[in-house]
């Protein structure tokens, strides 16, 4: 056995399953595992049987390897239940940890598609997923993403940066808010009023430090809502003023810039 097969047939053993063959064929190599399970729980009542009740194929896609797809032609065991009163006749052993219900897709891939969605987004993510030979649509995507558990509570922000973004240039702008110290986004809605911006702030009083433009609205929100709160203007905003300033002072002063240069080279 390879030892590409050898690495599936560990991942394969923790749900009770050995590999018994592989096939190439095309771009495609399909690897048959039968079950080694002799006795299952019933989901419903949790007893133990060992009453064979048949078994069924599942085929499940696995991340790629070598530019080839690979399939995994799963073999999973029914059995009936031992308990006269559960209201589960018969029940299939247990695979979550290789697969979740009725997915055609292995835990990794779907891990995979998750952290590509998550980065990128349906349409992006599903154009490089299918590019890598993860062979999916933005949907799909998207519904992993929807699928996956929610994501632990995150501490409270304490210092936050604050900036307008335009929905449509010169008639409708929003406000996204950045937690600086964890350096992502915590917030995105329409509209930079100060009773909008205040309502945010009132809800989170952990903050306290806001970076911000020279806005009137934001520093009359957090000045209404978190007195308390530190304000500093932000290095991009200095930066882009300073840059600014010195282009109107250049511009102004042309003419008399451009005539020391003259006199300059006729004394040299």
């Amino acid at each position: 056995m390879s030892q590409v097969l050898v690495g599936i047939d560990r991942i394969l053993a923790r749900v009770g399953k050995r590999v018994v063959s592989s096939d190439a064929r095309g771009e495609t190599i399909t690897v048959e595992a039968r079950s080694t399970v002799r006795a299952a729980h019933c989901p419903a009542c949790r007893r133990w049987s060992n009453r064979l009740h048949g078994s069924y194929v599942r085929s499940l896609e696995e991340r790629p390897m070598l530019e080839q797809r690979v399939v995994l032609a799963v073999e999973v065991r029914r059995f009936k239940c031992a308990n006269a009163g559960c209201p589960r006749r018969t029940f299939a052993e247990n695979i979550h940890a290789l697969a979740g219900r009725h997915q055609r897709r292995t835990r990794s891939q779907a891990r995979a598609l998750h952290a590509l969605g998550h980065a990128l987004g349906g349409e992006a993510a599903a154009r490089l997923a299918n590019a890598l030979g993860l062979r999916t649509s933005a949907d799909t995507v998207l519904r992993e993403l929807r699928r996956a558990p929610g994501r632990k509570r995150k501490p409270r922000p304490r210092v936050v940066g604050i900036d307008d973004w335009a929905i449509a240039r010169g008639h409708q702008y929003g406000t996204i808010i950045v937690d600086l110290e964890r350096r992502e986004p915590i917030e995105v809605f329409a509209g930079r009023e100060t009773t909008a911006v205040a309502a945010w702030m009132r809800a989170h009083p952990s903050i306290e430090i806001v970076a911000r433009d020279r806005a009137g609205a934001y520093s009359g929100a957090v000045d209404i809502a978190l007195p308390a709160a530190k304000q500093v203007s932000d290095r991009w905003h200095l930066l882009c003023n300073l840059r600014d300033n010195v282009e109107r002072l250049l511009y102004r002063l042309g003419p008399q810039l451009r005539q020391a240069a003259q006199q300059s080279r006729s004394v040299a």
